[in-house]
């Protein structure tokens, strides 16, 4: 069976906490505990959202770990590990997917669809959508706005993930000089004057938190302090700035 793995820096809890679903109109929502014991920038009761547009249908179905690995479901762990959150290319769901799914819009394109599959600790989640978004749903983010309402680390740090994967002074540098020729000087200045206060207010451990809204694997407190320092030591009179 062909899997793509869509979780890269979060998972669901390990407790027996049972996700939440909604549906309106053909958006199906997913919120559920994260589990804090895998990653630094997630902390005890923080959630995450799985947000699935142009819904098809559904299935949430109970079932733990040792009954999957049993054999109790039409998929095997050796074809498709249980744990994580993937995306079903090729998958056969037409035929095979659960009789009792509760149907969202029946007149769907099929070809446009695709098959997302969650395994959380009590049960799995089926959806056939065209699309999904995944969101941390950090308290801490609305706390940050308060305090910092122009956002411009969060706005350095969404540009930085949409042009970037490599998380090293080189990025950070090459990165920087095409933020001064998109924002302005000013906006830098601006951006600088901003990270003194985050680091006076004792903030900057919140905004790796921030960061990993991007999903930028392995982005840790070491990654967000050479990248502030590369900001704070940036020379904006050379010829590249």
């Amino acid at each position: 069976m062909k899997y793509i793995k869509l979780n890269k820096n979060w998972n669901a809890d390990s407790g027996n906490s049972e996700p939440v679903v909604s549906v309106d109109q053909n958006t199906v929502e997913l919120n559920f505990y994260l589990n804090p014991n895998l990653f630094p920038h997630i902390d005890e009761g923080d959630k995450g959202i799985i947000r699935f547009n142009d819904v098809h249908a559904y299935k949430l179905e109970l079932i733990t770990q040792e009954e999957y690995e049993s054999g109790k479901f039409r998929f095997k762990n050796e074809e498709l590990p249980w744990g994580k959150f993937y995306e079903l290319p090729g998958s056969n769901w037409r035929n095979d997917f659960p009789e009792d799914k509760v149907v969202v819009n029946e007149s769907l394109k099929s070809t446009k669809l695709k098959h997302f599959i969650f395994f959380l600790p009590t049960c799995i989640f089926e959806c056939i959508a065209a699309e999904y978004r995944f969101q941390f749903d950090y308290t801490i983010a609305e706390q940050l706005e308060e305090k910092y309402p122009k956002g411009y680390l969060n706005h350095y740090l969404a540009l930085f993930s949409t042009h970037f994967d490599q998380l090293n002074s080189g990025s950070y540098k090459v990165y920087t000089n095409l933020y001064i020729q998109l924002e302005g000087k000013k906006e830098f200045e601006l951006l600088k004057e901003e990270i003194k206060k985050i680091k006076a207010n004792k903030d900057v451990d919140s905004y790796v938190k921030i960061a990993n809204y991007s999903e930028l694997p392995n982005f840790g407190r070491k990654q967000l302090d050479e990248m502030i320092k590369v900001i704070e030591t940036y020379d904006t009179g050379s010829k590249y700035a």
